[in-house]
């Protein structure tokens, strides 16, 4: 097994992370140039440089589905921050599949191998315990993505997340505009989840102070699957015809929307997160509105950066919001820029 920056892994980590219900690892590797990520409009600047020297530390970052276009996206955020900060490793550890215990059974391995810190994309109530072992461990332990208290997870020292109201607010602002106030609009999330909800909840919130004659529909669930999330969004527009708009709260919203447009012939002016080349597609040719640019890659930089925090002996802050500001066709530019690393990268594991 070779680790994130090209060395050798001892057999150790090997046997540790290689499990017998045969979960799947991926090795990640950092693209070389960080001009990219650079050139995109960032909401967070990383620190300059580790508060101490971190060349022989190694850290690991857990989730789960593995090669979903979005956590591709905050796996490359960690992995050039923590490249950019000298540390000696950076490993991708992740189920292919949303199973959660799969994730925490990663994590166990992970803990056998005596890491010296850990950064969490997403969470999920399956993994307290784990994250309770880490710090027992005096281990380390940052997230990105996910908005918590202080106390929820008991171990967890920070996290980097978007601001999900303001970006809800947003997303209403900009689609009761296009609309120009009139109509009705629909609501889909991946699932029923903390963070999902706040989005949908402000976006209707909004929508409702600032443009009272659009009518917002109760929120669906799309699921994770794309082509049956296409179907299930087909439906709703096919039974309603006088939806002219839509939020996505999930990763894959945006090609969601897309190809309910185009099972119906429906012009659909919608909007959902995250910019990975599916969803900027989309919004390219002309099939949604525009995306929420979540800031999953900013997130997870700012996470390894926390990390470095905490493992240099410091207190680092432990609640940090980041913008995710409307991007529509002419302003995708910088973001197909940090769509090719991670391009690069994927191809270069195969």
């Amino acid at each position: 097994m070779t680790n994130a920056f090209g060395r050798k892994a001892s057999r150790t980590s090997l046997i540790g992370l290689v499990l017998a219900t045969s979960l799947s690892l991926i090795v990640a590797t950092t693209s070389t140039s960080q001009a990219a990520s650079a050139a995109a409009a960032k909401p967070y600047v990383p620190i300059a440089k580790a508060p101490c020297d971190v060349s022989q530390k190694n850290i690991y970052w857990l989730s789960v589905l593995k090669g979903h276009p979005t956590l591709r996206l905050w796996q490359q955020g960690f992995l050039d921050e923590a490249k950019r900060l000298g540390f000696k490793s950076a490993t991708i550890a992740a189920p292919d599949d949303s199973d959660w215990t799969k994730a925490v059974a990663l994590g166990e391995g992970i803990l056998a191998n005596k890491p010296d810190g850990l950064v969490l994309g997403f969470i999920d109530p399956t993994e307290k315990d784990l994250i309770a072992k880490f710090a027992a461990a005096k281990i380390p332990v940052t997230m990105g993505h996910v908005v918590v208290t202080p106390n929820q997870y008991p171990g967890l020292l920070a996290f980097a997340a978007f601001d999900a109201p303001a970006w809800g607010k947003s997303a209403a602002d900009a689609i009761g505009a296009k609309i120009k106030g009139k109509g009705t609009v629909a609501v889909s999330e991946g699932s029923f989840n903390a963070e999902e909800d706040l989005v949908a909840a402000a976006f209707k919130k909004e929508m409702n102070l600032k443009y009272p004659k659009v009518k917002v529909l109760k929120p669906i669930v799309e699921g994770f699957d794309p082509p049956k999330a296409i179907s299930i969004a087909a439906s709703l527009l096919l039974a309603h015809p006088d939806v002219v708009g839509a939020l996505s709260t999930t990763g894959a919203g945006p090609v969601t929307w897309a190809g309910a447009a185009d099972q119906t012939g429906r012009t659909v002016y919608a909007i959902g997160p995250d910019a990975t080349r599916p969803n900027m597609d989309a919004v390219k040719a002309g099939k949604i509105f525009a995306i929420a640019a979540q800031p999953g890659y900013e997130e997870h930089e700012m996470a390894v950066d926390l990390l470095a925090q905490a493992i240099c002996g410091q207190k680092p802050k432990f609640a940090n919001l980041l913008p995710a500001p409307i991007v529509t066709a002419s302003g995708l530019a910088p973001y197909y820029k940090v769509a090719d690393e991670v391009d690069a990268r994927v191809a270069a594991q195969k």
